[in-house]
Order: C-alpha cells, then sequence, then structure tokens
C-alpha cells in the first residue's frame, strides 16, 4: 500500500501554526502533496524537509499503535492521508487537539467506514453501521477487528512496516549484540529502531541463507565498497562478550569490524543490509531517508541514490528520502524531485505531478538542476504574483 498524496496541519489557528501542502492552483491553498512510487525531497534549509519526514513517521507510528495518542498531552494536528491499496483508494482523516480526536473519517473507494463526529461505524458481520461509545484514543487502533472492522488492517500494516532511517545518524555502529543464539529467525525486526542492523543481518543470513549475504557484498561493490565477505564476529577487544558486523575488504589484509569503520561506511553498509532484508520479505512498505548520502562523497552519494531508485522501480516498496546535497540533485532527474518552498506557516510542494510544464521547460534551459532549486525556477512566473 502505498502514500499517493498528504495535507498536513499543526496547531491550526495558533501562533505556531505549520502546514504541508501542494501547489497552490487559482490563488488556492491546502492542496494535495502528492507523492510516487520514487521521492527525494530537497529545499533550501528550514524549508521542512526533515519534518516532512517526521509527520509521516508520526503517523505510522500513531496507525501501528507504538505510540498512544494520550502520551502526546498538547499535541494538535491535522492529518488527510491517500493511499493506493492494489487499486483501492483509502482515504483517512484524522483531526485531533490537546491529545484527544475531533475527528477520524475513513473512507474505501468513496465509501464510509467509519465516520467519527457522527458516532457510525461499520460492522461487515451485520452489514450495517452501529453506534459506538466515544473514546480519546484512535479508532483505526483501538477498535481494529480483524472480523468487524478489517478495513482498519492496511491502516495497520502500512504504520507497522515503514522504515526509517536518518543517514546523518549512527544507524547502529555503536550498538553489539550480547547473545547471537537469542534472536530467533522467525520474529520480525523493527525498522523504525535503526539500531538494530547487527541482529536484522543475523536474521536474514537465518531466513534468505548466503543470496542474502552475496546480494549484500554485490550492493557494496556498487558503491565502490570492494568487500569479499561479512559476518557476526566476537569482537575480542571488548572486556565482555559481544558481536558485530565485520568485513573482509579486498584491499586490506586485516577485517575490519562496525567499530573500526568509517561513518561513511557503516552508514551505506547498515541501510543496504536492512533495505535487503525489507525487500526480500516482499511486504510493500514505505521507506524514509533523511539526508541520504551524509557522509559519503559525492561518487558514492551518487551511486547510493542509484542503487535505492534501481531497488525500488522493481518492488511494490515506495521510498521518500531527503537531500541539501547540491552535487546529489545535479545528478538525480527532476521527474523524481519534489521541491518545498516556504512561506511563513506553510511549506509547499511542487513537482512533476502539479507542476509538470515548469519542470518539462526547464529542461531547455542548459541550467544544472541545483539552479531548479536555486534560483526558484520551479515557482513559475505566473504563481510568483501570487505567492
Amino acid at each position: 500500500m502505498n502514500l499517493q498524496a498528504i495535507k498536513f496541519c499543526r496547531y491550526f489557528g495558533e501562533e505556531h501554526e505549520w502546514s504541508i501542502e501542494g501547489r497552490p492552483l487559482n490563488e488556492e491553498f491546502n492542496q494535495w502533496v502528492t507523492l510516487s512510487n520514487i521521492n527525494l525531497i530537497v529545499g533550501k534549509n528550514a524549508t521542512g524537509k526533515s519534518k516532512t519526514i517526521d509527520v509521516v513517521r508520526s503517523i505510522a507510528d500513531l496507525l501501528a499503535g507504538n505510540v498512544k495518542l494520550s502520551n502526546l498531552f498538547h499535541e494538535t494536528s491535522r492529518y488527510h492521508l491517500l493511499f493506493d491499496n492494489s487499486g483501492d483508494k483509502i482515504d483517512y482523516y484524522l483531526d485531533f487537539k490537546n491529545a484527544k480526536v475531533v475527528q477520524e473519517l475513513l473512507k474505501i473507494n468513496e465509501e464510509v467506514k467509519l465516520n467519527r463526529a457522527e458516532g457510525k461505524m461499520y460492522y461487515e458481520e451485520v452489514e450495517k453501521f452501529l453506534s459506538f461509545e466515544i473514546e480519546d484514543e484512535i479508532l483505526a487502533v483501538s477498535r481494529f477487528d480483524s472480523k468487524q472492522q478489517p478495513f482498519f488492517e492496511n491502516l495497520y500494516k502500512w504504520g507497522k512496516s515503514l522504515n526509517h532511517y536518518k543517514f546523518g545518524g549512527q544507524l547502529g555502529k555503536n550498538t553489539l549484540v550480547r547473545d547471537v543464539s537469542a534472536i530467533k529467525e522467525d520474529k520480525e525486526a523493527d525498522f523504525k529502531d535503526n539500531d538494530n542492523v547487527v541482529e536484522i543481518f543475523i536474521r536474514g543470513k537465518k531466513k534468505f541463507g548466503d543470496d542474502f549475504v552475496s546480494t549484500i557484498i554485490g550492493d557494496m561493490s556498487k558503491i565502490s565498497y570492494d568487500i569479499s565477505s561479512i559476518k557476526v564476529d566476537n569482537l575480542t577487544f571488548f572486556p565482555l562478550p559481544v558481536f558485530g558486523l565485520s568485513v573482509k575488504e579486498n584491499d586490506i589484509e586485516a577485517v575490519t569490524d562496525q567499530v573500526e569503520m568509517s561513518q561513511g561506511m557503516f552508514r551505506a553498509l547498515s541501510l543496504i543490509i536492512q533495505l535487503n532484508y525489507s525487500l526480500l520479505n516482499k511486504i510493500p512498505n514505505c521507506i524514509l531517508i533523511d539526508d541520504i548520502g551524509e557522509g559519503l562523497d559525492f561518487d558514492r552519494s551518487k551511486s547510493l541514490i542509484d542503487l535505492i531508485i534501481d531497488k525500488i522501480q522493481h518492488s511494490s516498496t515506495q521510498v521518500i528520502m531527503t537531500t541539501n546535497d547540491r552535487f546529489i540533485m545535479n545528478k538525480i532527474p527532476l521527474e523524481y524531485w519534489s521541491v518545498i518552498h516556504r512561506i511563513s506557516k506553510k511549506s509547499i510542494f511542487y513537482n512533476y505531478t502539479n507542476s509538470k510544464d515548469i519542470f518539462e521547460d526547464f529542461k531547455y534551459t542548459g541550467l544544472s538542476n541545483f539552479n531548479f532549486l536555486s534560483n526558484e525556477y520551479y515557482i513559475g512566473y505566473e504563481n510568483q504574483e501570487v505567492l
């Protein structure tokens, strides 16, 4: 199930209001932010790139039940999401103020299944709407019943399977394993916690065998890390028995463990391990990667993004990446771009869906992709007066 479009507003009508919306059409804001299978979010500093990634992560956590609304205290937000689920259109709206739900609405192919404001929800077994007792928590989570409300299941699965990688962070470099035997193949990994890469590698090798390992080695080679093996080793220089990843680089005689690896190399290895595990599971999901390529040289950053695009293109997975690296922007086709333009309390998105003519016209300028951002070409002259 892919997220096709989103609208979001935090603290509506208050001093700290902030929203993400699509390009204004006919002087109207509050347009959808459309998303495709592969998305690269770019923008100048402080426009909302990482905040947008966090918005998608936050609603996924809520729908998966990983975070309870009651724990958010004074959080006030409005989410409106459109999903495509193998041709079915899922329309979900959630509005809550001070961690209490104001409205929750779910439609499948325009057919209402839940309307909280009217106090009605559809029950499959009796094939009719029934009233229900109002509660503060999100009904898509608290009332999820596979017999009565199976239409909530896809929202749950989407939220649960979402992967989130902060490429500028550690991605598990400082996390080791005490007991390898305790890691069971049948237990699914939590991809919202990127520190579990050693466990994910162990599970992947048990579940998918040598093909899993050889694919990782091949992918590392594609980004110019020439290694011949990867395994989990006992790191003997620690006072207690601990295990971590180690690789054999072809141009270095000694084995390199994860503690000794450069941060850039380990980030790439960690992402490739977790990405391959996710794709081999063949569960359609959404992958968020913030600051893609951070800590890598330009050639490796470009090669890593090319690798991700190639893998995602042939899968049912969706990827949403962010970058502020001008060299990466110059090499990634504009068709994957979503440009954020910040106007006061709004982060406005421009992409091929809502601004195709502008994007197409830019190809004939002879300028670099980065100029498309730096010169604000994406706005278009007709809209500059509006904004």
